[in-house]
């Protein structure tokens, strides 16, 4: 399913290492007040949404004391840990609403 940016959980206690990282990968942090991407402290902890433009792409990132349970979904030879779909939609009314559409016009489809 294409997607605009990747969602990530990333616990409070891994947030200098995120911020490492998203200077790295030259990130520049969502600045609503503009509509775009710069201006604003990279930092998870400074105000602002938790989404970030990056060399890679756009990366959404949900803080967390833990991360959330996870299952392993495979495809090919490669292996990822994600968040069960059930959990997601619970927790994210934007998921829980494309998946509502998605089942409407999927004749058979699961949920």
């Amino acid at each position: 399913m294409p997607t605009d940016a990747v969602e990530i959980a990333v616990r409070w206690r891994d947030s200098a290492r995120f911020t490492a990282w998203l200077d790295a990968a030259y990130g520049q942090r969502w600045n609503a007040r503009w509509s775009e991407f710069g201006g604003l402290r990279l930092e998870p902890e400074e105000p602002g949404e938790h989404r970030w433009q990056t060399r890679y792409g756009q990366l959404r990132a949900q803080m967390c004391e833990e991360l959330p349970e996870a299952i392993e979904v495979r495809h090919g030879h490669r292996s990822y840990r994600v968040v069960p779909l059930v959990a997601v939609e619970l927790t994210d009314p934007r998921a829980a609403e494309l998946l509502r559409r998605h089942r409407q016009r999927t004749p058979g489809s699961v949920g």
